[in-house]
C-alpha cells in the first residue's frame, strides 16, 4: 500500500484536533445563554439520570473572560498619605506655637484659631489612619486573592444548577455523611476525596465527563459578568437575596434553590456550603497562567469556595478563597460537579 502524501497526513491531522477541541466564541457578557447556546451549538442545560428518578441539571457556562481575585485597595496610598501629612502638620504647628510662646516669655495660650487648626489637622489624622487601617485588614484578610488580573476561559462547560443534594448523593454512594439531613438540603460532611468517588462513579454511571469545577471556572460561573463583591451587589442586603449566611440561616443549611439565582442561572454560589473545587492551593494568583488557569501540580491543600450558613458576608463574596486537606470532612463542606461537552473535552 502506498504511503499517504504528508500534505493529507497533515490536513487530516489538523481536522481532527479542530474536531476535538474546535474554539469558542467567548460570551460578550451581554448576551442571554440560550442565545450563546445556539451560536456554538450546544444546548443551554443537562440533566443527568442518577438512577431511581434522581436527576442532576447542569446549566451551560459560555467560554469568556473576567477579572478573578481582589484588587489591591487605593486606601492603603491614600490613608498613609494623609496621615503622614497631617502628623507633619501637627507638629509643625505645636512647634510653631511653643517658639512663639517662648519669644514673647509667655504661658502658651490656647486661642480659638490654634485650637480650631489643631482640630482640622487632627480630623485629617484620623481620616488617613482610617483608611489605612482599613487597607491593612483588606491586606490580611484578602491577601490570598491578589494580585487581581484578567483571565480567559477558551472553553464552555456545563455547571450544576444546585449544589449537590444530600438524595444525589445518596443515590450514586449509597450513603448520607450530612450532618443536618434532608434531601433538597445540599450534601455535606464530605472531603474532596469524597467529592471524586461521586465524580467517578457519576462519569461511569452516564458516560460523562464529569469532576469538579476549577477554582478559576467557578469563580467565572459565580460572577456571571459582575464584579462586584456578590453576583447580586456590594452590600449586605443584596447578599441576602442570594445566599443563606449567619444573618438569615437560623444556623442551618437550607434546601437548594430557595434563594435568587445569578445570570447563568446557579443557585447558592454564595452561603449554604463550602464547594470543593478540582485545584490545589495556589497562594499567588500570578504564578498562574492567565489562559485556562489550574492550582500548581504539587501541594498538601485543595481549594473551597462559596461560604457557608454560618458565616459572616465577608467570606461569602465572589472572590473569596480557602484551602483545607483533602481529606477533611466538615460539616461546612459540600460540592457542585462540572461537565465537559462531548467537543472540548480537556
Amino acid at each position: 500500500m502506498r504511503p499517504l502524501p504528508l500534505i493529507v497526513i497533515v490536513l487530516a491531522g489538523s481536522l481532527a484536533a479542530s474536531e476535538a477541541a474546535p474554539a469558542y466564541p467567548l460570551w460578550d457578557g451581554v448576551e442571554s445563554v440560550a442565545d450563546y447556546a445556539k451560536k456554538v451549538n450546544l444546548p443551554p442545560t443537562k440533566t443527568l439520570d442518577l438512577g431511581n428518578g434522581v436527576k442532576l441539571e447542569l446549566v451551560l457556562i459560555p467560554a469568556g473572560k473576567f477579572v478573578m481575585g481582589t484588587p489591591e485597595p487605593e486606601k492603603a496610598v491614600v490613608g498613609q498619605t494623609m496621615t503622614g501629612i497631617s502628623g507633619g502638620l501637627l507638629l509643625l504647628v505645636v512647634a510653631v506655637w511653643l517658639v512663639r510662646a517662648w519669644r514673647h516669655r509667655k504661658r502658651p495660650q490656647f486661642s480659638m484659631g490654634f485650637m480650631l487648626v489643631m482640630t482640622f489637622v487632627a480630623a485629617v489624622g484620623v481620616w488617613g489612619g482610617v483608611r489605612w487601617n482599613e487597607a491593612l485588614k483588606h491586606q490580611y484578610y484578602f491577601s490570598a486573592e491578589h494580585p487581581a488580573r484578567p483571565v480567559t476561559l477558551t472553553q464552555p462547560f456545563y455547571l450544576g444548577k444546585y449544589a449537590v443534594t444530600q438524595e444525589q448523593y445518596q443515590t450514586v454512594i449509597g450513603t448520607n455523611p450530612s450532618n443536618f439531613k434532608g434531601t433538597d438540603k445540599p450534601v455535606e460532611n464530605v472531603s474532596w476525596d469524597d467529592a471524586q468517588a461521586f465524580c467517578k462513579k457519576v462519569t461511569e454511571q452516564t458516560n460523562s465527563s464529569v469532576g469538579l469545577p476549577t477554582e478559576a471556572e467557578w469563580e467565572y460561573a459565580c460572577r456571571a459578568g459582575t464584579r462586584t463583591e456578590y453576583y447580586s451587589g456590594d452590600v449586605e442586603s443584596d447578599l441576602d437575596r442570594v445566599a443563606w449566611y449567619a444573618a438569615n440561616s437560623k444556623r442551618t443549611p437550607h434546601p437548594v434553590g430557595q434563594k435568587e439565582p445569578n445570570n447563568f442561572g446557579l443557585y447558592d454560589m454564595h452561603g449554604n456550603i463550602w464547594q470543593w473545587c478540582q485545584d490545589l492551593w495556589e497562594e499567588n494568583y500570578a504564578n498562574l497562567p492567565n489562559e485556562n488557569p489550574q492550582g500548581p501540580a504539587e501541594g498538601a491543600y485543595r481549594v473551597l469556595r462559596g461560604g457557608s450558613w454560618n458565616l459572616n458576608p465577608v467570606d461569602s463574596r465572589s472572590a473569596r478563597r480557602v484551602r483545607h486537606d483533602p481529606v477533611q470532612r466538615h460539616y461546612l463542606f459540600g460540592m457542585r460537579v462540572r461537565l465537559v461537552p462531548a467537543f472540548g473535552a480537556r
